[in-house]
């Protein structure tokens, strides 16, 4: 197309706008940023690569723009903005290329120009571009979006745009009013009639857990935080206001629906004031957003806020339920939950709750609000106190769960806002419902479950809530069991929460598998649907991955000029329905780029055929069905098809195994059975390469199929099995003591017979024991029962092992010893062993006294050292033999006799006389055995000569003979008186005696002289 000069006009002030303008904008966490004004390099110059914009420049003659970057974090240098539109114009890409397929999806739908009512485009002045081009304010939500500011030509301008390549698509911001969705009450307690226990069953889990430390943010129309039962927990760093754009998300007087829903999820407990949530020690935070009319922006803002703090994000809104409203998340909005299921809460996924709608008076279905039909929100409905569906409560196949809200005359009484404003006057409402109480109600049961367990992600929730959530209204016909054996209903989803159970089970619970997804891709089919022709469409396409499912999308371009009529229904290879959309009343055109979902087919197999049925309930419209396709999620299933207990996907990628054929060497063994239990190769029949097959081994010998030779014998059981017949279990077969390799390969017996050389020696004996040859007889000469090898005479019958052992100087016994046992024997007691008189000394074993000379053989040998094999005499019969007799002639002379002072050795002890060294008979002080051997005096006598002085007088102090008689009386005694009359002293007389003495070299007599000394001094009292 062509622009008039008047939007030329527009489209060059929109660049220089763009070059030189700045426009305050708020982020998720409402930080300002501020539009690029440029300075330098000109845009148009930059853009001159591109025919229009220097058409635009010249014909306006729009001189070149100075670009000038100012600070802001998310600025562009002049260089970053040359390179990024350089990139632009080289890459073969298209930026919607990159997006995932619900983002591609929503886009597709928004960016529809024709969708809109023209007086609609005329008055949006804000666009989002998609492209790689930086033509206004990045958007963090999407990369390569754009914020463009354009005014009321902005849709030629785009459609330039778009033709020129600058972008690749945009959609207009276009306000929408949301619809709130009314209260709920916290507990069914029979009041009213209500059926008792016809609630959440959560007072049993407040006793462990009350929310403590979660985050509930609650996306509303505001949040009277100030309530005294909301203002305990309340987290006002994080809340916001996203249609003030300021951080306080106080409520106008008319809109209470937040702090009613806030009331619900979390009021405080236990403060003797107001009510109780479900939730009373959870955190709360108001994010205002449906006060004002909504923007994609605006939405992904809210829910991209804080998604590191808050965990959970309630929303009790949603687009109309008349019955004929399709409408969807943006594709900022999508990106922006998409995003927070892989990023937030550090990477475990934001928690989103969502109102399933309140339009079943309409005959509206949850799944015409792609809001609550996201894959990654827990879409809830609501029964009354009895249990049942409540009268607005619409139908879906994208709905998880339910839970007790208003119906039958019985509403739910939560926090209003303060003072007169809001529902009543009061600071409370009892009459507050709809879906939009159910939502907080489960937001609070999930903040228990998160307390509990605060590893869990966003999916983990659902599951646990799927396990755990009970069947209501049981004879309600829209309860089915699934190919899983879930219960599921459309009405229901998998029934109304149960808090205890939940919280149970969250705090045990393993975390899933991560998510794996599958996409049929888009089927173009391009397929006519009859008008009331009582028989549906039938597509279908066939899924060979296998998924453990948890939410299947289905995707749909159909044109219709009065979608009411269609009944879209999708069939799971198991047989399981899901009730995309019913015949109602609603005369809009196509379902465009739509996505549906459901969880009915919960836990199912995705493999196999799915059909998609598509019939025209109603006369005079028609339609076609361009294009549908399928996204599958869940978790990697484990599919067995041969049933040997191996995966298909294991057996193709990791055993290399034919996953259509349980035994794929055909061994007798499954694949699984080798895989998990025997551990041998499912593709090698043998796999240890004994000549057996596996199964054999296995199931016929029990060999070990991991080893050639199972008993260690050195035989493969193959060999021993086909070929010598011996048992591959045992490694002696025939128990000879050798074992069946040894006696095959070494020494070639026969492993099957214990003596193969029948000379009644067992194999092993005769090499183990005896080193015979095993296949060559042996002899046993002497019949003694001893082969030669261990008879040491095999001559002999009495000379063999175990014979008595003789003292004969024979082994008898052949154990290489002779004689022995009889060094410990002595026969005759003679203290001599009988191997010693045996052997050594030739005496008589049985006789002490060999020779008879009354002398025993031992005293002979070691005390007299005599001959014991030659008789002793004692030739004086003195008791006395010669070799201990002195004089063996003379009968008085033996060593008993008493020693006699004669001059002989009487006693024979070699000495004479020797008893009379020491004695003094006479007391003459002098010694016996000097008196009789020296002196010749009488040792009786102490006066041998009579003379009046003793002996030892004469010899000691006279001097004189004491053999010759001194008749004078000169002796020493006159002597010494004489001397002493005198007056000389005892000295002199000592004097003489000691010099008299130290002449003397007899030891003896000086002895006796010391002792006649001091005999003659006491004589004479001197002393």
């Amino acid at each position: 197309m062509r622009m008039t000069e008047a939007v030329a006009t527009n489209y060059g002030r929109w660049i220089l706008n763009t070059a030189s303008s700045t426009t305050e904008y708020s982020d998720t966490q409402g930080i300002s940023f501020h539009r690029h004004q440029y300075e330098g390099p000109s845009i148009a110059r930059i853009m001159r690569s591109q025919a229009l914009a220097l058409v635009l420049l010249l014909c306006l003659s729009i001189l070149p723009l100075e670009i000038n970057v100012q600070n802001g974090e998310d600025s562009l240098s002049s260089e970053e903005v040359i390179k990024a539109w350089s990139l632009s114009l080289n890459s073969d890409d298209t930026v919607v290329s990159t997006y995932s397929q619900g983002v591609q999806s929503s886009l597709a739908r928004v960016s529809d120009l024709s969708q809109y009512p023209a007086e609609v485009l005329s008055n949006v002045s804000s666009w989002v571009a998609i492209g790689r081009t930086p033509v206004g304010l990045a958007l963090p939500q999407l990369e390569g979006a754009w914020l463009m500011e354009l005014g009321s030509d902005g849709q030629q301008i785009v459609e330039a745009m778009q033709e020129e390549g600058l972008i690749e698509t945009a959609y207009p911001l276009v306000e929408r009013q949301q619809t709130p969705r009314w209260q709920w009450h916290l507990e069914n307690t029979g009041q009213s009639g209500g059926v008792i226990g016809e609630d959440v069953n959560i007072t049993g889990a407040w006793n462990n857990y009350r929310g403590a430390g979660v985050i509930i943010g609650i996306v509303d129309d505001g949040l009277d935080w100030n309530h005294p039962d909301l203002d305990d927990f309340y987290q006002s760093s994080l809340d916001y206001d996203f249609c003030g754009d300021d951080d306080d998300p106080t409520p106008s007087s008319n809109n209470a629906h937040g702090t009613a829903a806030a009331g619900v999820a979390a009021a405080v407990g236990n403060n003797s004031i107001g009510v109780s949530g479900a939730a009373p020690e959870a955190g709360l935070a108001g994010l205002q957003l449906i006060s004002c009319s909504t923007t994609d922006i605006r939405e992904s803002n809210a829910l991209s806020h804080e998604i590191q703090q808050i965990d959970i994000y309630s929303n009790s809104w949603g687009p109309s339920d008349n019955g004929e409203t399709l409408e969807a998340p943006g594709p900022l909005m999508f990106a922006a939950m998409e995003a927070g299921s892989q990023n937030g809460r550090g990477g475990l996924g934001s928690i989103i709750t969502w109102a399933a709608g309140n339009g079943l008076s309409n005959d509206d279905n949850s799944n015409n609000d792609g809001y609550a039909n996201l894959r990654y929100v827990i879409a809830v409905t609501a029964v009354t106190y009895k249990g049942e569906q409540s009268y607005y409560a619409e139908p879906g196949a994208n709905i998880l769960v339910a839970a007790p809200s208003n119906g039958d005359g019985e509403s739910i009484t939560t926090t209003d806002i303060e003072g007169s404003g809001g529902y009543t006057s009061s600071d409370y409402t009892d009459s507050f419902g709809g879906t939009s109480s159910a939502t907080p109600l489960v937001s609070g049961v999930i903040a228990l479950m998160l307390e509990a367990n605060p590893n869990l992600t966003w999916r983990d929730v659902q599951h646990v809530l799927v396990e755990t959530s009970r069947k209501n209204d049981a004879s309600d016909s829209s309860w089915t069991t699934n190919g899983d054996g879930y219960l599921v209903s459309h009405k229901y989803g998998f029934g109304v929460v149960d808090a205890s159970a939940a919280v149970n089970l969250a705090a045990q619970w393993s975390l899933v598998e991560s998510e794996m997804n599958v996409s049929s891709g888009m089927q173009t089919v391009d397929v006519d649907i009859p008008d009331n022709s009582g028989a549906p469409v039938n597509l279908s396409v066939n899924i060979t991955e296998a998924l453990h499912l948890e939410n299947v999308d289905v995707y749909v371009d159909i044109d219709h000029t009065y979608r009411g009529d269609l009944e879209i229904i999708l069939t799971a290879p198991s047989g399981m329905q899901s009730i995309l959309s019913e015949k109602h009343s609603d005369a809009n055109n196509n379902y465009a780029d739509w996505r549906f979902s459901t969880v009915q087919h919960w836990g199912e197999e995705s493999r196999g055929e799915w059909i998609l049925s598509v019939e025209d309930h109603g006369n005079g419209d028609v339609g076609t069905i361009n294009e549908w396709g399928l996204v599958l999620f869940g978790t990697d299933r484990d599919i067995d098809s041969d049933g040997d207990l191996l995966t298909d996907r294991n057996e193709t990628d990791v055993y290399f195994t034919d996953p259509y054929d349980a035994d794929s060497d055909d061994d007798l063994l499954n694949d699984g059975y080798e895989v998990i239990l025997s551990a041998t190769d499912p593709n090698l029949a043998d796999t240890d390469g004994d000549g057996l097959e596996d199964g054999a081994e296995i199931l016929v010998h029990l060999t070990n199929p991991l080893s050639s030779d199972s008993d260690g014998d050195l035989l493969s059981d193959g060999v021993e099995v086909l070929i010598n017949g011996t048992n591959p279990l045992v490694m002696d077969t025939d128990g000879d003591g050798l074992n069946d390799g040894i006696e095959v390969l070494v020494n070639l017996t026969d492993p099957l017979r214990r003596d193969t050389d029948g000379d009644l020696l067992e194999d092993g004996e005769e090499v183990l024991v005896y080193h015979s040859n095993p296949l060559v007889y042996d002899p046993n000469s002497d019949q003694d029962g001893f082969y030669w090898f261990d008879d040491c005479n095999d001559t002999n019958p009495l000379i063999f092992p175990g014979a008595t052992e003789l003292l004969n100087g024979i082994d008898d016994n052949c154990d290489g010893l002779w004689d022995e046992g009889f060094n410990q024997t002595d026969s005759d007691g003679d203290t001599l062993s009988d191997y010693e008189e045996y052997h050594v000394y030739g005496t008589n074993i049985s006789l002490s006294d060999t020779d008879g000379d009354l002398l025993r053989d031992d005293a002979e040998l070691f005390i007299h050292h005599t001959d014991p094999l030659v008789a002793d005499n004692d030739s004086d019969v003195d008791g006395y033999y010669w070799f201990e007799d002195c004089d063996d002639d003379d009968p008085l002379r033996n060593p008993s006799i008493v020693e006699s002072l004669d001059g002989i050795d009487n006693n024979c002890n070699n000495l004479v006389d020797e008893s009379f060294y020491s004695t003094d008979a006479d007391n003459d002080s002098l010694l016996d055995y000097d008196e009789f051997t020296n002196l010749s005096t009488d040792p009786f006598d102490s006066d041998s000569d009579d003379d009046g002085l003793s002996d030892g007088e004469e010899v000691l102090i006279t001097m004189t003979n004491p053999l010759v008689a001194d008749l004078d009386n000169d002796g020493a005694m006159k002597l010494l008186q004489t001397v002493l009359n005198n007056g000389m002293g005892a000295m002199m007389i000592v004097m003489v005696l000691l010099t008299k003495m130290s002449i003397d070299n007899n030891i003896l007599r000086k002895v006796q002289a010391t002792q006649a000394l001091c005999s003659m001094l006491q004589q004479i009292h001197w002393f």
